[in-house]
């Protein structure tokens, strides 16, 4: 503390609650705070680069320099154990021999704490959709009696009517699966394993193929596609993109699904491309959401749910999944999955 009482910037550094570090221009650690010193396990005094404290943490750094902020990365300490953090820098002017100030943020707290609430949360949905069975198929049982047994005396106001609850009762029982569907992609073991996914795709096709023979689609799929992944949440993964596909394309007498691979930033995407009804990019942040569509039921049935799941999926593997599209001119989705471990 100075002479006149006030604390000298040093010591506020020192005990700032976040976990802070000091950098030069070169990537030199000049100062780190106790809380810095804390989370990345740092020797009391830590000075000097940062390869030498903390291996591959420049080079995530240097991302978080570019962009002032790096959102989410994995952080390793000094003893080799890895988090979750969040990287934020700024430039400072004040500070001798400092060009630079970096906050840590460790993210591991909130990540147990959001993955107690969807645990929390797939229980309740899984209960809520068994539970709503039972309802929904006495209902429909009763509205279908009710046709068998009185169709004939009913006036056409009442048919309609009760065609009205059997078509609802049809959506609500879609509505239930799709529910179930997303909630044990989330719930679901995983043993990963070298998928040849040229053959799985082709195995959809033929699917699609035998339950709508009455459509003429050409189907196109890539020699040599692959991926690390789980087979039978990969296998719900491909029939909801090529499903989407297969649906989307109804209405063009000339219908094309091709299944690709591309090279974008580095990455191998499987991309999923279709000629048919598209949608407007600017409704695009909306298209993996639960229970959300971008088309009129009158237009393409559906509940919502397919891509939402695929999305689920995708992610549990720790890839990504964008779509390019125009309205009326088809649609491209493409998602990357993380390579086999080593």
């Amino acid at each position: 503390m100075a002479a006149d009482g006030r604390v000298e910037a040093g010591a506020l550094f020192e005990l700032h609650p976040a976990p802070s570090l000091l950098l030069s221009r070169d990537g030199a650690i000049v100062g780190a705070n106790a809380a810095a010193r804390e989370l990345l396990h740092l020797p009391a005094a830590a000075t000097g680069m940062l390869e030498d404290h903390l291996p591959g943490f420049a080079t995530q750094l240097a991302a978080a320099l570019a962009a002032i902020c790096q959102p989410r990365c994995n952080v390793r300490r000094a003893d080799g154990s890895v988090f979750p953090a969040s990287v934020r820098a700024a430039p400072t002017v004040s500070v001798p021999r400092a060009a630079w100030l970096v906050n840590i943020e460790d993210l591991s707290e909130r990540d147990r704490t959001l993955a107690a609430a969807d645990r929390e949360f797939e229980a309740l949905t899984s209960a809520a959709g068994h539970d709503l069975r039972g309802p929904l198929r006495i209902l429909k049982g009763f509205a279908e009696a009710l046709e068998d047994e009185c169709g004939a005396v009913l006036n056409e106001e009442g048919k309609n009517f009760l065609a009205e609850i059997l078509k609802a009762s049809d959506r609500m029982e879609g509505l239930i699966d799709g529910l179930l569907t997303f909630s044990r992609a989330a719930r679901a073991e995983m043993a990963p394993e070298s998928l040849d996914l040229t053959t799985l795709i082709e195995l959809v096709f033929y699917e699609m193929r035998h339950a709508q023979g009455e459509r003429m689609v050409e189907c196109e799929v890539e020699p040599g596609l692959n991926a690390w992944g789980d087979v039978r949440l990969m296998m719900t993964v491909l029939r909801g993109l090529i499903g989407n596909a297969w649906k989307f394309t109804a209405r063009n007498s000339a219908a094309r699904i091709r299944c690709h691979r591309q090279q974008h930033a580095g990455r191998d995407w499987i991309c999923v491309t279709d000629n048919g009804a598209g949608f407007d990019m600017t409704q695009a942040d909306r298209l993996f959401q639960p229970f959300t569509r971008l088309h009129r039921q009158d237009e393409f049935p559906g509940h919502g749910m397919g891509l939402a799941t695929v999305k689920r999926i995708i992610g549990r593997h720790g890839g990504e999944i964008v779509a390019d599209a125009k309205p009326g001119e088809g649609a491209t989705l493409r998602f990357w999955l993380p390579s086999r471990p080593e």
